[in-house]
């Protein structure tokens, strides 16, 4: 009798723990684990760290007037080619985007923000004893040009990530960072080139870029969260792993192993030549799959990201030239140099303040970020085209202080653009891809302008050009909300 109840019972500890574990694993399958933004808090830290890295980093980039100035009259070097330091550091800042992508999601925006401190402090600090500009090319040119890049995108992304409501504030207070730093740097590194000479000044800079790391330290991991499975609201991609043929493999599967057990199959040759193709696709699609997580090659599928890529390619073809030629502009119709160079502290500042103020407008539950975006890519445009039409120092001076704001717009709306198309998920990788179009077009878009000064003898041509480029951006994104409907609609239907 002893024995009996003592198995009757283990018989019902056994039923009863399988039901707790039927039910857990149940349970677990309506749930899943995301981070949840505390929209505040930690996250005011984070913007505060972001802001002061990125006032670093862009400072030092767009104050490199001065320092290719000095470049060109210490190595007697023509001008011309002491220019491409300038266009390589930007084009490989961009290019490297989505390598800063991938590793950020890989490791994390902390680790990759202090790999790009490093390759900064290594790249400015080698730069002090360089002999020739080709060596340049290499330490500033790419080294410099990568710290860039794995340092901005990880951190305008990473904002986002602790922020929801507020998420626009938060990007547009973190991107301000590149007008402030022009206005801190401009005149910090004119006084250090007076006192140091060039190369104390790389020294000096390197040691500055190092702070980066010190900030980036502060982009602490969110730890995700459970809570129950919501559908998502951006575009479902088709992952490398999802083929069209996918069932259909299945079900022949399915087959042979039914032919199998009835006899029909030699066993042998079955194991054999499955497992030798198992192995292989297995091997192929484990590559495929961790390629595919680390850099989303799937997002060139959705039809939205593809009109994004190419509208950003040619916006940035003509974005750079109002930087480039304002003030070379203004020095050919007569006005001094100081006063010329004064027009690019105004956009500077301008953008700055543009900056905060798109970002709140872009928080406002009824503000369309899409028109956001349009209508300040279609002002940009226009203003480039009708900078020749300005005549006076005055005019340009109010032309300066329109420009940085219709220029500040598109900075703050396209990480949030990316966030609501394609869903936050994804954001990091697009925007990185994004910028890897940036960059190409920036390799030739300036060059382009500078080669129409040249034949014409004025910038005029240069500005009409890259206008027409920004407003070319502009018009292909208006159908954007459709595009992304559609897409959306197709995908559910699939």
């Amino acid at each position: 009798m002893d024995c009996e109840g003592k198995f009757s019972s283990s018989s019902e500890n056994s039923s009863d723990s399988k039901k707790i574990e039927t039910e857990i694993a149940e349970e677990e399958e309506d749930v899943e684990y995301v981070v949840v933004a505390p929209d505040g808090g930690y996250g005011w830290i984070v913007i505060g760290a972001s802001f002061l890295c990125i006032l670093i980093s862009d400072g030092i980039l767009f104050s490199f007037g001065l320092i290719l100035s000095e470049l060109e009259r210490v190595f007697d070097e023509p001008v011309a080619k002491v220019a491409w330091i300038f266009s390589i550091v930007n084009g490989i800042s961009l290019i490297s985007g989505p390598i800063a992508s991938a590793l950020s999601n890989r490791f994390s925006f902390r680790a990759v923000v202090l790999t790009g401190s490093i390759f900064g402090f290594v790249g400015l600090s080698t730069s002090s004893l360089a002999q020739s500009v080709d060596i340049l090319f290499f330490t500033l040119g790419i080294l410099f040009g990568v710290s860039i890049g794995l340092i901005f995108t990880p951190l305008v992304v990473g904002v986002g990530f602790y922020f929801d409501k507020r998420r626009a504030l938060a990007t547009g207070i973190t991107v301000c960072g590149s007008g402030a730093g022009t206005f801190v740097f401009a005149p910090v590194i004119y006084w250090l080139l007076e006192k140091y000479a060039i190369r104390g000044t790389f020294l000096i800079l390197s040691g500055i870029y190092l702070n980066c790391a010190v900030l980036g330290s502060l982009l602490l991991p969110l730890k995700p969260q459970r809570r129950k499975i919501l559908q998502p609201e951006g575009v479902k991609l088709l992952e490398a792993n999802e083929t069209p043929n996918a069932h259909k493999e299945e079900e022949n599967n399915k087959q042979d192993l039914k032919a199998l057990e009835q006899g029909q199959l030699n066993n042998k040759k079955v194991n054999v030549e499955k497992g030798n193709k198992n192995a292989t696709k297995g091997k192929e699609l484990s590559r495929r799959e961790y390629l595919s997580s680390i850099f989303k090659f799937s997002l060139f599928r959705s039809p939205t990201f593809v009109v994004v890529c190419i509208s950003s390619f040619f916006q940035s073809i003509g974005w750079f030239v109002p930087f480039v030629y304002l003030a070379a502009h203004a020095v050919n119709m007569g006005i001094p140099k100081e006063e010329a160079s004064f027009l690019l502290s105004i956009v500077g500042i301008c953008s700055m303040m543009g900056r905060i103020i798109n970002g709140v407008l872009a928080d406002h539950p009824k503000v369309s970020v899409l028109l956001m975006n349009n209508i300040g890519l279609s002002a940009s445009g226009l203003l480039i085209i009708l900078c020749p039409f300005f005549i006076s120092y005055e005019l340009l001076v109010f032309y300066s202080i329109v420009l940085g704001l219709a220029l500040s717009c598109t900075a703050v709306t396209r990480p949030i653009l990316l966030g609501e198309l394609l869903g936050l998920e994804n954001v990091n990788n697009a925007y990185g891809f994004m910028l890897v179009f940036y960059g190409v077009a920036t390799l030739f878009g300036t060059p382009m302008a500078g080669l129409l000064y040249d034949t014409l003898g004025d910038y005029h041509g240069a500005f009409y050009l890259a206008g027409s480029f920004v407003l070319l951006s502009a018009f292909m994104c208006y159908p954007l909300g459709v595009i992304n409907r559609w897409e959306k609609r197709r995908n559910s239907k699939n």
